[in-house]
């Protein structure tokens, strides 16, 4: 009995994860002269050798045998092995006989209309080719389940079919089967024991709301728990620190029990309120390294006898870490003391009790932390040079917030990653740290489909193909189309960030562009009608920028084309003609610029600004070519979150306050010039590059051509000058805006531009410029950029307001905008008058405001 028990315990022993050997004692320690592998087909046997200890030329050791049969396992391809050894040689032979698991060919899904295999497919670990591994399935099964839990779906039932090959019983497809069951809406939220703050109240700062004509009344598990957080966080920034819920029910009813057609959700939710509190200030003790006024000045909570608020209170908590963090103590502590007394107050004559209550804050210090590492994961495609290039924080550096927070937001808006998290681990010894940065990828090639509409110029539209993350080296290369009633073009661009893993920005471009040019005034004199022709354009441009002090930039582009006219309608004036038959002319133009932008967002930014100046200079003595001029572009823009809409506290409205101007001067050595291109042959500047003013970049509400807008205005002039401001809801951060906006802008003439221009066009700048006397209610109509400080600034501009939409649909991003014209009337008549309805103005393609 005793020997059958060994025998027995020593078959356990080795047969581990379903694989045994069979290994005579008369084999230990003989000399492995061959191993071998059955049965594989779709393993690579070098991945296996990779893992295992027994090697041909070595001892055999039946431990080893056993910690090699464990560590195929581990690789999760095989469902059996067997160990056979037999003599070889002067030694022995090792076969290892296999069974791999079935390879899935193909995932698919049965029964999903409500979501689609896109989305169930991202939630999936399963990927086409992986080995087939049944408790790998289970647990997938469990995240579909949940992610139609989580959209709000209910008695949902997945199960799962494999389908083996015809021609390969090892090639499988796996299908999961889904009873996607039904979605139930909530007919009812009651929040009970809310006497101190309203029903109403609480259930406004829930996202999860009762079904309803406007609202969506879809339950979410993990939207409806966080609701109950911010239940308790309302009552705790109203001084109910005690409040809390003692009980919530989730019940699904039939809505009317007699049919039993319809099931509902009914949510209700038990709360006690306890005591309000009041605020009797914060005393600091234990902290060196920065003075108590420090904190003291930038607390958010400071006004003594106010309601306590606890939100205000974690935010001045966080302050204190966040200080210490900036100068390397990371391992501070912030240990608050409460202190609560109860006093008798006078309230409207009224004698009551009150608690009040003060925080006794104690700050140990610790020490200093230095960067031992920055471990980057998560980038599969995006390599770490490109990343690690934009942190502004290094290895063997003090520790700071500051920075970190810095550096996160310049790799999330590098735009490769829906995911930017930091964080960090101890180091190897006392005093160091590990930075992770752990980032999830989003797909950086584009397929843009864009248009717009204004009721003056009709539909444009565009495509545009890109790739912003060339190889994973951040390189940007790019084909754009435009077509439109105005302007048709292509444009194929490439953009380097980091030249020689340098600050330097490169970009390179070629474009084809052809103008349609309606607005000509005809060359017959008495005729309304207007004159058309074509120009086409073609070239290149090349330019350099460079980055430094985190915020800051300079750069210039140099640009270079050519341009003919073509196809003058018969009414075009002479000089339209003798520029037909000048055939190519040349435009160089060399633009330099400088910036601080500090905005925490690229696209949808939150805080922060942007300062540019950039000034043009177009041939001139130096530069030659056919056009002469300089334009001058300043620009800024101010964005800040200063308030939380009540039913939307997890994420802030966004305020943007925005101003430019742009002003073409006469280029220098103007005299020099003339003489190798008098003026009288040649204006120095193309119509093509007046400005304008209308349409969805400029003044929405009015079009290019509106006309509303002064004569002078819609033949183009020389100088613009725009401001604005933009209130922005985020109803969904990713998905939708609602914008509300105020606009405004002017058009300024420049005499020296006017000496060579057609009679026509001279004459309609002069009856916008004079005034009739015998009218009370003329007014100048245009200015000289010289009469600025002559001119009536708010009568002279023209406004805009209204609202508009930005929908982010995947490939094709849409924009509703919805214009009414303002006219200026004085303080006394209300400041401003409307004087249209809303113009519709609708825009396809990643745009931003």
């Amino acid at each position: 009995m005793r020997s059958i028990l060994i025998l027995t315990l020593s078959i356990l022993a080795v047969l581990t994860f379903n694989g045994g050997f069979s290994l005579p004692s008369k084999y230990e320690g003989m000399i492995v002269r061959k191993l071998e592998f059955v049965g594989l087909e779709n393993i690579d046997i070098d991945d296996l050798l990779d893992v295992m200890i027994t090697e041909e030329g070595f001892p055999l050791k039946a431990s080893e045998i056993r910690e090699d049969i464990k560590a195929v396992f581990r690789e999760g391809k095989l469902q059996n092995v067997l160990v056979e050894v037999k003599e070889h040689l002067d030694g022995v032979r090792v076969r290892f006989i296999c069974k791999e698991r079935p390879i899935i060919k193909e995932i698919k899904f049965k029964g999903t209309e409500e979501l689609s295999e896109v989305e169930l497919t991202e939630i999936i670990s399963i990927k086409d080719g992986d080995v087939l591994r049944i408790n790998i399935i289970e647990k997938n099964i469990k995240l579909i389940k949940k992610k139609y839990e989580d959209d709000g779906f209910f008695n949902v039932v997945v199960k799962y079919e494999i389908k083996r090959d015809k021609e390969d019983e090892n090639i499988v497809t796996l299908i999961f089967i889904v009873d996607e069951g039904e979605e139930i809406k909530v007919a009812k939220i009651s929040i009970l024991g809310a006497r101190k703050i309203s029903a109403d109240k609480l259930t406004d700062a829930m996202e999860t709301k009762e079904d309803g004509w406007f609202r969506d009344g879809t339950f979410k598990k993990g939207i409806y728990e966080e609701d109950k957080s911010k239940i308790i966080a309302y009552y705790r920034e109203n001084g109910y620190l005690d409040a809390d819920i003692i009980e919530d029910k989730v019940d699904y009813e039939w809505e009317n029990p007699e049919e039993r057609e319809k099931r509902v959700i009914f949510i209700t939710i038990k709360v006690i309120e306890g005591d309000q509190y009041y605020f009797d200030g914060y005393t600091l003790s234990g902290n060196e390294v920065f003075a108590s006024r420090v904190f003291e000045d930038r607390f958010e909570q400071r006004s003594k006898g106010s309601i306590f608020n606890d939100t205000k209170f974690q935010k001045d908590r966080q302050l204190i870490s966040f200080t210490y963090a900036s100068k390397g103590y990371i391992f501070a502590r912030v240990i608050p003391t409460r202190i609560i007394q109860e006093r008798e107050v006078d309230i409207d004559g009224e004698k009551k009790i009150q608690k009040f209550l003060k925080i006794d804050i104690k700050i140990e210090e610790g020490k200093q932390a230095y960067i031992e590492n920055i471990i980057i994961k998560g980038n599969k495609k995006t390599k770490d040079k490109v990343i690690r290039r934009e942190l502004i924080i290094k290895e063997g550096e003090l520790f700071n917030s500051n920075k970190v927070q810095l550096s996160r937001e310049k790799v999330f808006n590098l735009g490769f990653f829906k995911q930017v998290n930091f964080d960090i681990r101890p180091g190897s010894r006392e005093g160091l740290m590990n930075l992770i940065i752990d980032v999830e990828e989003q797909p950086t090639g584009t397929i843009s489909l864009g248009g717009g509409y204004g009721t003056s110029t009709g539909f444009s539209i565009f495509t545009d193909v890109g790739e912003n993350n060339l190889l994973g080296n951040g390189q940007r290369v790019g084909v754009r189309f435009e077509y439109g009633p105005r302007k048709s073009s292509i444009t194929l661009s490439f953009r380097e960030p980091w030249l020689l893993d340098f600050p330097v920005g490169f970009t390179a471009s070629i474009f084809y562009e052809l103008y349609r040019v309606t607005d000509v005034q005809s060359m017959f004199v008495n005729s309304d009608d207007t004159a058309e022709y074509q120009k086409q354009a073609f070239g290149y441009s090349l330019g350099l920028s460079y980055r430094f002090w985190y915020y800051y930039g300079v750069g210039s582009i140099w640009s270079h084309s050519f341009k003919s006219y073509l196809d003058p309608s018969g009414n075009s004036p002479d000089y339209i003609f003798f520029d037909v038959a000048k055939g190519l002319q040349e435009k160089r133009t060399l633009t330099l610029y400088s910036y601080r932008d500090s905005k925490d967002n690229y696209m949808n930014p939150t805080r922060g600004s942007r300062v540019e100046f950039s000034v043009s200079f177009t041939g001139g003595y130096i530069l030659r070519g056919e056009d002469h001029y300089i334009k001058y572009n300043p620009e800024f823009y101010h964005y800040y979150s200063p308030f939380h809409l009540p039913f939307l506290r997890s994420h802030p409205c966004v305020i943007e306050l925005r101003t430019n101007a742009t002003f073409i001067r006469p280029p220098f050595n103007r005299g020099k010039l003339q003489k190798i291109q008098p003026r009288d042959e040649n204006e120095w500047l193309d119509s093509s590059d007046r400005l304008f003013l209308g349409g969805v970049e400029t003044l929405r509400g009015y079009g290019i051509d509106d006309i509303d807008l002064p004569y002078s205005w819609q033949e183009g002039l020389f100088n613009r000058i725009l401001y604005g401001i933009e209130f922005r809801i985020p109803i969904h951060p990713q998905m939708l805006w609602i914008a509300l906006f105020f606009d405004a802008g002017s058009l300024w003439t420049e005499s020296f531009w006017e000496e060579n221009m057609s009679e026509k066009y001279q004459e309609i700048i002069r009856n916008d410029k004079e005034i009739d006397p015998t009218d009370p209610n003329d007014e100048v109509l245009l200015y000289d950029i010289k009469d600025f400080h002559k001119a009536d600034l708010m009568s002279y501009f023209k406004y805009s307001w209204g609202f508009g939409f930005k929908i982010q649909i995947p490939m094709m991003p849409l924009r509703f905008w919805f214009g009414r014209k303002l006219k200026w009337v004085g303080r006394d008549d209300g400041f401003f008058k409307e004087i249209s309805g809303f113009d519709f103005q609708f825009g396809i393609g990643d745009m931003r405001f």
